[in-house]
């Protein structure tokens, strides 16, 4: 009885061991399925401003939390559009900062044609503003141009240096860069670090909004493989897909999931609805507000320097231009034109109008190629066929003071003038003056016009002939010269010197001569002494100097001397010479 009972007892007990085994074994289990870091859920839709990620849940509330990796979040802004002064107060909100690339060229000064405060762009108060609040000024080149293969090396190095030195002048210490239109290429990229900058920004190169699927990419490393081409999801709403709050949140877990890094949101505009380049400032409230709920949990926001590091380099200028022979302007007969347009020049219009450029090969003066202008409508502004406004591969120089004269052939069904430009030291292009008019002219027709001194500041001109009405003008041959000194001008202001120095002139030189007679004494020897004493000089005139005639050596030659008195009447009173002027 007692050998059962001691048998039974065993049993239970080995059934207790082993039923505890199996149940902790099979929960431990389930525990490592739903943690495993090799096979994430796959991400749910995010939900927009809950501050939770979704699939994620309150502890205790029977859900398990999707892992977290360290990621980090940039936020940029390209194109240094007015429109983004109003992230400033978003951004405070939240504590964050962001970076904020500035093309120098296209910063808003204003002027006389110019009304910041209805331009596009940021003015340099504003960009103060934003450096003020904490946040980082990078590069653009000055222009914001795309850096493509087509551009000379030369060319590029200035936009890219001289963009960097304008705003080293202007006391933003910028150390890093991003490709215009997201065009990088080796050849660039060296551009980049000769210029001091530390890194480069692209995009498209990481996994996000239907883009790049396929890379395998869902985050830049930190630090970067290559700081000279930080790689990026695409530019904010320049796919197919339309960008919302959730598209951010998509992203930001993605990399998370797939062990985090650094995630760069580069945007342009904020838009009062749906816009390529932009989003809404709600959209952006709601993206900033999700990342600040995030922030706890391995998430941070940094700007792109506090990301990269580095020192602030010293200024390096771009390479000086070459100076354009010849004519005076590049590609003057417009013979060179590769697609179709012709290299150095540029299509331009402004106004309520609707204008449109053809380029014909030949036809013009001398079997020249042309260009013509044509509008269909003109209600305001006109149109023409410009120099490419441009750092100094195209545009030709100027010199401060100087008048130019521009010229070149044209035939029209309506008048003409020449529209001028000018580029600045920092590379803005300005209106500049417009000239004479031309009639209308069925023949070819050679024009010249003079123009005024080049503005103060003035290093480069762009000019072509323009039409403000309906028709069209047919241009090529153009040219710039120095224009030679206006001799009828020239002799003017001297006649008016004249006549306003004369009297002055005629006062210098007689005061001299009565100044001379008026201090001489007329007096004679005593009746009866004789001639002169010993020594030739008169009695009592030995030493003297006659007044008005003390020089520093010999008198200048301009001015009258009076020569010795060989005789004097002494019954004479003492009197001055006659005005030589009178």
């Amino acid at each position: 009885m007692r050998a059962f009972r001691a048998t039974g007892a065993m049993l239970v007990l080995l059934f207790m061991a082993v039923f505890a085994t199996l149940a902790g074994g099979g929960l431990a289990g389930a525990a490592t399925v739903a943690g495993s870091p090799g096979s994430p859920a796959s991400p749910a839709a995010p939900s927009a401003g809950t501050g939770t990620p979704a699939g994620t849940g309150a502890p205790g509330a029977g859900t398990v939390p999707a892992p977290v990796s360290p990621t980090v979040v940039t936020f940029a802004w390209g194109g240094g559009n007015a429109s983004q002064m109003s992230t400033l107060s978003l951004f405070q909100q939240y504590g964050m900062h962001a970076t904020y690339y500035i093309p120098s060229g296209l910063v808003c000064f204003p002027s006389k044609t110019t009304n910041c405060a209805t331009s596009q762009y940021l003015t340099l108060p504003d960009i103060r503003k934003i450096a003020a609040a904490g946040n980082e000024i990078g590069g653009l080149t000055v222009s914001h141009i795309s850096l493509d293969a087509g551009l000379p090396t030369a060319e590029a190095a200035r936009e890219i240096c001289d963009d960097r030195v304008n705003l080293l002048r202007w006391g933003f210490p910028a150390t890093d860069f991003a490709y215009p239109f997201t065009v990088a290429q080796p050849s660039v990229e060296s551009l980049v670090s000769r210029c001091g900058y530390n890194s480069g920004l692209g995009a498209g190169q990481v996994a996000g909004a239907g883009v790049c699927l396929r890379c395998g990419l869902y985050a830049e490393t930190v630090p970067p493989r290559n700081p000279l081409l930080v790689r990026a999801p695409v530019e904010v709403n320049t796919s197919t897909l339309h960008w919302t709050p959730a598209t951010f949140e998509s992203i930001v877990q993605t990399a998370q999931q797939h062990g985090g890094g650094w995630i760069v949101f580069l945007i342009h505009d904020i838009c009062p609805g749906y816009c390529t380049y932009g989003i809404t400032s709600a959209q952006l409230g709601q993206v900033l507000a999700w990342v600040h709920g995030q922030l706890g949990s391995g998430l941070k926001v940094r700007t792109v320097h506090q990301v990269i590091g580095g020192p602030v380099k010293p200024a390096v200028a771009g390479p000086a231009p070459s100076r354009i022979g010849g004519t005076g302007v590049a590609n003057a007969n417009l013979a060179d034109a590769p697609g179709g347009s012709p290299a150095c020049f540029q299509p331009a219009d402004y106004g309520d109008n609707r204008a449109s450029f053809s380029y014909h090969p030949s036809g013009g003066p001398g079997g020249s190629a042309t260009e013509t202008v044509s509008l269909s409508s003109a209600h305001s502004g006109d149109a023409k066929l410009l120099q490419e406004t441009d750092l100094g591969e195209c545009a030709p120089s100027v010199t401060a003071g100087h008048r130019y004269a521009v010229g070149a052939w044209y035939r029209s069904t309506a008048p003409t003038q020449f529209d001028l430009y000018y580029r600045n030291r920092i590379g803005v292009w300005t209106y500049w003056s417009t000239g004479v008019s031309f009639p209308a002219s069925a023949s070819w027709k050679r024009v010249s016009w003079t123009t005024p001194p080049a503005p103060p500041g003035a290093t480069a001109i762009s000019f072509g002939l323009a039409v403000g009405r309906t028709g069209q003008v047919t241009t090529t041959g153009y040219s710039l010269a120095t224009a030679p000194p206006d001799q009828m001008k020239t002799l003017t202001f001297i006649i008016i010197g004249l006549l306003i120095g004369a009297p002055f002139i005629c006062w210098k030189l007689w005061r001299p001569r009565a100044a001379s007679t008026a201090g001489l004494t007329l007096s004679g020897p005593p009746a009866g002494a004789g001639g002169p004493p010993a020594g030739g000089e008169p009695a009592g005139q030995a030493g003297r100097r006659i007044p008005g005639r003390q020089w520093m050596g010999d008198p200048p030659s301009h001015q009258l001397i009076v020569g010795p008195l060989t005789s004097v009447d002494s019954n004479e009173p003492d009197r001055p010479g006659p005005d030589p002027c009178e």
